[in-house]
């Protein structure tokens, strides 16, 4: 994460969300939201359309694009980042989103919706993809294995 945005986000983050639980603003909530997703991937690797991550980060995502005044700006930065092959152009696609976060609650000036929205009630919208069982002598998936 770009330090300029490290420095926005923490101001913002300690003043809009709380310890447990929801923000209680819509700001807050968005800001909480993308918090995960980069926590989610810095911290674990985890990315919200592959793997564990769409369990992790999956519905942080789904509310910032289905449920946000900024849903559609985020979703065409979220779609570079779900093309990207390398780690680089996903980090590069997470800073431009929460760019466009800090950018949107900047501008609202302190004026803020009260809300109870929870981005965990969002799902998510990738599943993950469970691993078929191979078989230890032949490596094939264990239902067209032979070797039994």
């Amino acid at each position: 994460m770009r330090k300029d945005l490290e420095t926005r986000n923490n101001a913002l983050y300690s003043k809009l969300v709380p310890s447990m639980g929801n923000a209680g603003t819509m700001e807050g909530e968005i800001l909480r939201a993308i918090n995960k997703i980069v926590y989610r991937y810095y911290n674990d690797g985890d990315k919200y359309f592959e793997g564990y991550g769409c369990e992790t980060a999956g519905p942080c995502h789904a509310f910032l694009v289905d449920d946000t005044p900024i849903g559609n700006s985020l979703k065409v930065i979220f779609g570079v980042a779900e093309l990207s092959l390398n780690s680089e152009l996903y980090e590069q696609a997470l800073d431009l989103a929460l760019e466009k976060v800090l950018d949107f609650i900047e501008s609202k000036d302190g004026k803020y919706e009260v809300s109870d929205v929870d981005m965990f009630n969002s799902e998510s919208h990738f599943e993950e993809e469970e691993e078929e069982d191979l078989c230890w002598d032949c490596d094939e998936p264990i239902n067209w294995c032979e070797c039994e």
